[in-house]
């Protein structure tokens, strides 16, 4: 199952799925105001029930008037109840107290509402201006907790911490109970890793190698012999996925563990519906149901993993490429929020069929999403985007994967496609030369363009069906 992807009004994060869980660090209230306005604006124009919990020093007249600002018929918006902006004292600390359930029952109730009322989803922002010492324990376990319970709903949470209250320990704390984190200096942007991330990198850069190395060793073996050339070639590809999946093990994880979370929370609901007195049978329905949909969207995330690293034959069969696209797309989320990539789509409309092996296919698709996000490290976050589109042509379907990096240099155009050529530190060529392969068994072509006035731009083309 694809995940449903939502505009945020970020650029540094670009599009999110429901259910994401993220957190913003804040220098001054500019900071926070620019970052919120778009956000919520976005959220208005998406359709979506928006909440915007306010904190002192801001208030709600200024976030008001700030929204205003940027959404000129907000006062439509108002009136329909499409957005409610509240103080963090009142929805937080009802009673003088924070209680970790009632707010996470609240963030349910709006849910209803929303669903009720038609709207696409829920998108929340909350700060934590208000948050003090002495509940920061209870609070940390409440973030913690707001990832199951967010989980496979139509929920998107962004939580604003200002860093001028935020130490090194409040920093870990807050950067392990979201999902990502992002930090806002001097109008600049910062994607906060964890420790335990940076390992996992290391960890997978090294099987790489090693993976690599005993590519190369094992391909220097079978190059005398056409049948032995034959099966290398299928091994490197399967490698060459492994390999990319590998680099991608954090979104991976987070893909499996939405719709297990999801489960654990609607059983739970089930439960205490059924303990009510009488039970609530209608609502234990609904979270059976849920529950029946959370196992399913799991079986599938699992088995489009185990497609993509399988080593099996090649085969042929009818798919839509757009949705092959918007598969690979989910999975390298993670990969584009780390790199503060810009990602946009253009995918047309009513395309044709094309017979193909949609692992392969797939292959093609994450290796030039891959490597675009490996071209833009070295330009500053701004100008980060990546570009994929799709269209008809005569004969078949087009797909482009279009960066903004620093592009190539004539010599290296025309050699980008050998196999064993490279020019990345420590790469072993081979990525590009089995995406060739690969599109030309298919019947199609793939090849590369400089764009001005930066850029690199891949394409290929499939015939339809």
């Amino acid at each position: 199952m694809v995940p449903e992807m939502r505009k945020t009004g970020i650029d540094v994060v670009g599009d999110m799925p429901w259910g994401t869980h993220f957190c913003l660090f804040y220098e001054t209230k500019r900071d926070l105001l620019e970052t919120m306005t778009s956000y919520c604006k976005t959220g208005l124009e998406s359709e979506e029930f928006c909440l915007w919990v306010v904190a002192e020093p801001l208030t709600v007249e200024e976030a008001t008037d700030a929204l205003k600002d940027a959404v000129p018929d907000l006062d439509r918006y108002l009136a329909e109840s499409s957005i409610e902006i509240v103080s963090a004292r009142d929805w937080y600390l009802q009673d003088g107290a924070f209680d970790l359930k009632r707010v996470t029952d609240r963030w349910h109730e709006k849910l209803a509402y929303a669903s009720v009322r038609g709207y696409a989803g829920v998108r929340v922002t909350g700060d934590t201006a208000w948050l003090e010492r002495k509940d920061w324990k209870d609070f940390c376990e409440y973030e913690e907790g707001l990832n199951e319970a967010i989980a496979n709903r139509h929920l998107a949470v962004l939580c604003t911490y200002p860093i001028a209250t935020c130490g090194a320990v409040e920093v870990l704390d807050v950067t392990r109970t979201h999902q990502f984190a992002l930090a806002r200096r001097h109008g600049s942007w910062d994607v906060i890793e964890t420790a335990g991330h940076k390992q996992a990198k290391a960890e997978i850069k090294r099987l790489n190698e090693e993976l690599e190395q005993r590519v190369v060793e094992r391909t220097s073996q079978l190059m005398l012999a056409s049948e032995a050339l034959r099966e290398a070639q299928t091994e490197l590809a399967h490698v060459n996925r492994v390999t990319t999946m590998g680099q991608l093990a954090a979104s991976i994880a987070h893909e499996v563990n939405q719709p297990i979370a999801g489960v654990v929370t609607n059983a739970d609901a089930a439960l205490r519906w059924l303990g009510h007195r009488p039970p609530d049978l209608e609502k234990v329905q609904y979270s059976l149901d849920e529950i029946i949909k959370d196992g399913n969207r799991a079986g599938d995330v699992i088995g489009r993993i185990r497609a993509l690293i399988k080593n099996v034959p090649p085969r042929k069969d009818c798919l839509e490429i757009n949705k092959a696209i918007l598969e690979v797309i989910a999975l390298t989320h993670g990969e584009v929020v780390k790199n503060s990539v810009s990602l946009q789509t253009q995918l047309a409309a009513g395309l044709p069929l094309i017979q193909g092996d949609r692992v392969q296919l797939q292959q093609v698709i994450l290796n030039l999403i891959i490597n675009a996000i490996e071209a833009m490290r070295d330009v500053g976050e701004k100008e980060r985007e990546l570009l994929i589109s799709s269209r008809n042509e005569p004969d078949g379907v087009s797909v482009d994967v279009r960066d903004s990096g620093s592009g190539f240099a004539p010599a290296a155009l025309e050699r980008v496609f050998e196999a064993f050529y490279t020019t990345k530190p420590g790469g072993l060529g081979l990525g590009l030369s089995i995406c060739r392969s690969i599109i030309e068994a298919h019947g199609g072509r793939l090849w590369a363009t400089r764009c001005e006035p930066r850029g690199a731009l891949f394409q290929f083309t499939i015939p339809a069906e």
